[in-house]
């Protein structure tokens, strides 16, 4: 085998490599790894030279039509980053956890009914003893209702009693009125309502439980009626 063949550069290497101790061997290796990572680190360098090379404008397609290389591609703008939506910031002065306090409307005061027209309700034919009862509102303060009785056509007023009235129904009622006597049957009378001061009806009711009679009514006649009397004596 003539020298420099490539069997005897083989067998010759494996000698040298042979005699390397171990770090001759590391160190060798280590050469030619650097010879190695320089050679692929001038690679890209070379094809980019290569490529800046002029070439030919135009090729011909096999078929011979002219081919334009490619246009460079379009720049694009680079995005832009959608604004950030802020969340609106609180006012200083609103409080989220404040809770407005209910304005209570104040109880409005129920309006008094209309006033009712003073009327006798109670029947017109009476025994000798028996309740009277009618409508109307009781006079203002300082004043007080009292019923008389009196004969048509004479002049004196028998005083009875102060009526009673019931302000929710707008009534009133006076008890065991005493009509004539047990001579009276057939006959008519007139049940009078006079509004009084307070103090003369305290002064009538010093009579009660006994005829007593006055020629006038010192007030304001609030209303009147005729009844006629029946020979029944009644409850007294």
């Amino acid at each position: 085998m003539a020298a420099g063949t490539p069997e005897r550069r083989r067998t010759g290497f494996r000698r040298w490599w042979r005699s390397l101790k171990a770090g001759g061997q590391v160190a060798a290796l280590g050469v030619a790894a650097t010879l190695i990572v320089g050679v692929f680190g001038a690679l890209p360098t070379y094809l980019v030279l290569a490529a800046d090379k002029p070439g030919p404008q135009t090729s011909t397609t096999p078929q011979g039509t002219p081919t334009t290389p490619p246009a460079s591609p379009q720049t694009t703008a680079p995005a832009t980053e959608p604004p950030v939506s802020q969340s609106p910031t609180p006012s200083p002065t609103a409080s989220p956890s404040a809770t407005p306090t209910p304005t209570l409307a104040k109880p409005s005061t129920p309006a008094p009914p209309p006033p009712v027209a003073f009327s006798f309700t109670s029947a017109g034919t009476v025994p000798n003893c028996s309740d009277v009862h009618g409508t109307g509102d009781s006079p203002p303060r300082g004043r007080t209702a009292v019923l008389f009785v009196r004969v048509p056509g004479h002049t004196r007023y028998y005083y009875e009693q102060p009526l009673r009235f019931d302000a929710a129904r707008q009534t009133w009622r006076a008890n065991r009125v005493v009509v004539g006597d047990q001579t009276s049957a057939g006959q008519r009378f007139e049940l009078h309502a006079y509004a009084v001061s307070d103090s003369y009806a305290a002064e009538l009711s010093t009579h009660d439980g006994e005829p007593y009679w006055v020629p006038s009514v010192p007030g304001e006649r609030l209303g009147w009626t005729t009844v006629k009397r029946d020979d029944n004596a009644g409850s007294c």
